[in-house]
């Protein structure tokens, strides 16, 4: 459980991280997020993903609290859910939890879940068996390789904002 930290006389919020439940996978994949209240449409990309709750990057996220309506799309298949913004870091992203999610998604979601988790578990010895040095890779997975950097090199704070944008765009031109 993380503690609360105090600065400058303020308490600032525990860390999100600290309060997961269920184990979170690395995703880099296309989502789009729409504000149930607002009618307000958000396309980002997903950051990681867990059985209650995922977190997405994006320049504007939601206000923390918002109630919105998911599809994730991996591999030609889309899973949709609602969810709340838990947390929300502006120019970062923000995490939400699932709220209601239909069986025939939550399969999906499983199914997903499952093949992150035996990739993980798999670790570094599973990338020394895949391809070697010289083998092509798709440019779709060029590409969210690159995303997923140039996502943790923001979160680090070692990109600003506008050399993000300008990373992003040149990588999806």
């Amino acid at each position: 459980m993380g503690i609360a930290k105090k600065t400058n006389g303020n308490v600032a919020p525990e860390n999100p991280a600290d309060k997961r439940l269920w184990p979170r996978y690395p995703l880099s994949t296309a989502v789009e997020a729409v504000d149930i209240g607002g009618n307000t449409r958000i396309r980002g990309r997903l950051v990681d993903i867990a059985r209650k709750g995922c977190f997405i990057d994006t320049i504007s996220p939601f206000a923390t609290k918002a109630a919105v309506t998911l599809t994730i799309t991996k591999d030609n298949q889309s899973f949709k859910t609602e969810a709340d913004v838990i947390y929300s870091q502006r120019g970062m992203g923000m995490g939400l939890m699932f709220t209601a999610t239909a069986p025939d998604q939550l399969l999906l979601l499983k199914s997903w879940l499952e093949v992150l988790g035996a990739a993980e578990a798999a670790g570094p010895s599973a990338i020394a068996d895949g391809p070697h040095p010289g083998s092509p890779k798709s440019t779709g997975q060029v590409r969210d390789i690159v995303a997923e950097l140039i996502a943790l090199l923001t979160r680090k704070n070692i990109l600003n904002d506008p050399e993000k944008e300008d990373l992003m765009r040149r990588l999806t031109e």
